[in-house]
């Protein structure tokens, strides 16, 4: 049988390009979850190096065709630092109010999106999108007994959780980044081209593609993931 093994910076760095993708990401808004669409959804290898190009050119600040490591902590240490505001102004009884409509000390999915849609509305955005992503996730998670409706006590319990997330997603500044920067710095002369960053991020997409067509899947992300515990423990 063969055995798929991933060795040192190569093991963290494989998902290179969705890395690129978190350290450019803006920072969830307070009251909702952060998103992991990189995580869930079907990759394309087809579409890496369009995936990266993009994101490169966030990092690449000063635009001047390269990426160096002091710009990839600047952009990571701005998101921790948006995070960490976020976190501060964070505050579970006064988003229950407002999603509360009829302020029965309680909250029905219909409620939550009604007040999710309103509030994108106001922002120009469109509430048909906004029913179908933010409200819904915030309110299945809240939603413990899964009975269909939140109580105050649910949805403290659950911004509890999401406070310490975002306090936590603060303090990580650039770690994982910076080991992504290391690995795509192949010729280690401290700045990293585009070239460099595709060719790394398509190497650990087919390290990661266990069946080799083509295609990235959430199932073979969680595969790896356990591959890469069972490689961490001491032998």
């Amino acid at each position: 049988m063969n055995k798929f093994l991933l060795g040192g910076a190569a093991a963290a760095m494989v998902m290179a390009s969705a890395a690129l993708a978190q350290a450019a990401q803006p920072a969830p808004k307070a009251g909702q979850p952060a998103p992991r669409a990189s995580m869930t959804r079907t990759e394309n290898r087809t579409d890496v190096a369009a995936h990266v190009h993009k994101m490169f050119a966030r990092l690449d600040t000063n635009k001047d065709g390269f990426i160096t490591k002091p710009e990839v902590d600047a952009v990571q240490a701005a998101r921790a630092d948006k995070i960490e505001k976020r976190a501060e102004r964070f505050d579970p009884s006064k988003i229950f109010a407002r999603l509360d409509a009829n302020h029965d000390g309680k909250v029905t999915k219909a409620e939550a999106e009604a007040a999710h849609s309103q509030r994108v509305a106001t922002k120009g955005g469109q509430p048909a999108v906004a029913k179908a992503t933010g409200a819904g996730h915030l309110f299945d998670r809240a939603d413990a007994n899964k009975d269909g409706i939140v109580t105050k006590a649910e949805f403290d319990a659950t911004g509890a959780q999401m406070k310490a997330r975002m306090e936590k997603a603060g303090m990580h500044r650039g770690g994982f980044a910076g080991a992504m920067f290391d690995t795509a710095d192949t010729n280690k002369d401290g700045k990293v081209s585009l070239a460099e960053a595709q060719a790394v991020a398509l190497q650990h997409f087919d390290r990661a593609d266990l069946n080799h067509d083509g295609k990235l899947t959430p199932q073979e992300r969680q595969q790896v993931r356990q591959l890469l515990k069972a490689q961490r423990k001491p032998s």
